[in-house]
C-alpha cells in the first residue's frame, strides 16, 4: 500500500486580533495585498509567524515550488542509487556514468540556487513604510 506524506491539518482559527493602524500603515498593507493578491489577514498572520519563529512562512505558490524541488531532489537520489547499483555490480565507471554524475551535480546545484532564491524572496517581502511602495 502506497502512502503519501502525513496530512497536516490546519489549526482552527478561534482567536481574533484587533489592532489599530495609521492611515498610511493601512494603505501600505492594502497596496501589498493588492500587489501580491494575498488577503491582508493572511499577510498579517504570515508576519506574526515569521516574527515569532524567526523563520520564513512560505506562501502557497512558494510551498508548491518547494514541493517541486523536493520531487526533483528525490529523482536525483533515484538516479544516484541506479549509478551506485551499476558500480556495485562491477560495471566500470564509463563515460556515460561520469556524465550522469555531472548532470546530477548540476541539477542539485540548480535546486539549491532555486531554494535560496525562494527563501530570499520570502524574507525580502515587507510592508512598505509610510507612503513608500
Amino acid at each position: 500500500m502506497l502512502t503519501g506524506p502525513p496530512v497536516r491539518r490546519r489549526a482552527k482559527r478561534s482567536e481574533a486580533l484587533q489592532t489599530r493602524l495609521t492611515a498610511e500603515e493601512h494603505a501600505a498593507l492594502r497596496r501589498l495585498s493588492d500587489r501580491t493578491g494575498i488577503r491582508a489577514s493572511r499577510l498579517t498572520r504570515k508576519a506574526i509567524r515569521e516574527l515569532v519563529t524567526g523563520g520564513v512562512d512560505l506562501l502557497n505558490r512558494e510551498q508548491q515550488a518547494v514541493l517541486e524541488l523536493a520531487r526533483q531532489i528525490r529523482l536525483v537520489g533515484i538516479n544516484l542509487n541506479q549509478i551506485a547499483r551499476h558500480l556495485n555490480r562491477g560495471d566500470s565507471a564509463s563515460r556515460s556514468l561520469a556524465e550522469a554524475i555531472t548532470e546530477l551535480r548540476e541539477a542539485l546545484t540548480e535546486s539549491e540556487f532555486t531554494w535560496r532564491r525562494l527563501v530570499a524572496a520570502a524574507r525580502a517581502r515587507t510592508v512598505p513604510e509610510h507612503g513608500r511602495d
